[in-house]
């Protein structure tokens, strides 16, 4: 199951990270065109939480996370394309303070989190009190915590980043990327994202339920590349290659 477990995680994250960077960085109309469709299939994954939460068995465990990360996906594309951002469109001011700083970032954002937030509470609501098979919503809890954990990074200090992947529209959420030297938060919350999925694993070889492994070595390997995702936030390590073939000029 590990081995599965790891085909589907990275080639899922390989090509959905690929075509959420091609679908953010087009023209206007290819824009509300995508999103509309990406919008039309995040509803159709919502809405089948019930079926697959009550579903224990390999393949609803498959789907399940496939719809979550589909509905991930749609979340991304919310924000990269600037349909629900926050109330601050500014660049960062000079000389401003940690704390206002923060806040003034967070102003770019606030809207979405809240969406992102009410989404997740919503497949847990969909879930059901007991849910045979919640892969939907912890795969999104994790993504979550793991894009929390990269954001506040992003503010506090990270040797690299690539720029070229946000929209120009995005400049101004980029003016509150502080670039150039790790910040004290990069080592110990890189750290917990690999502690985690090292304890998933751990769960998933002790079980003796397939589809419980399933479920539990997906979650492991999407916090282990979450952690691989801080390295890449740590040093140069030529990641861009990845996805050369979906990062164009607009």
């Amino acid at each position: 199951m590990i081995w599965l477990a790891l085909f589907v995680t990275l080639s899922l994250w390989w090509l959905f990270t690929g075509l959420a960077l091609i679908s953010a960085h087009q023209r206007p109309p290819i824009k509300n065109l995508l999103f509309g469709l990406s919008t039309i299939v995040a509803i159709g994954c919502i809405a089948s939480v019930p079926y697959i939460s009550a579903d224990s068995s390999l393949v609803a465990v498959l789907f399940g996370f496939l719809f979550a990360l589909l509905i991930w996906a749609w979340l991304e594309l919310m924000f990269l394309m600037g349909v629900v951002t926050g109330p601050n469109k500014s660049l960062a001011p000079q000389g401003l303070g940690v704390g206002q700083k923060f806040k003034q970032a967070l102003a770019t954002m606030i809207y979405h989190e809240v969406v992102v937030i009410s989404v997740i509470g919503l497949t847990f609501f969909l879930g059901g009190e007991q849910p045979t098979n919640p892969i939907i919503f912890y795969v999104l809890l994790v993504l979550w915590l793991m894009r929390c954990s990269t954001k506040l990074n992003l503010f506090f200090g990270v040797r690299h980043f690539n720029h070229g992947w946000l929209p120009k529209s995005h400049k101004h959420v980029a003016s509150y990327v502080s670039v150039g030297k790790n910040s004290a938060l990069m080592t110990p919350s890189s750290s917990l994202a690999a502690i985690f999925a090292a304890l998933l694993f751990s769960r998933a070889f002790a079980t003796d339920d397939t589809s419980v492994a399933l479920s539990l070595f997906l979650l492991a390997w999407v916090a282990a590349l979450a952690a691989v995702e801080h390295v890449f936030l740590m040093y140069r390590v030529g990641e861009e290659a990845l996805w050369r073939w979906a990062v164009k000029s607009e």
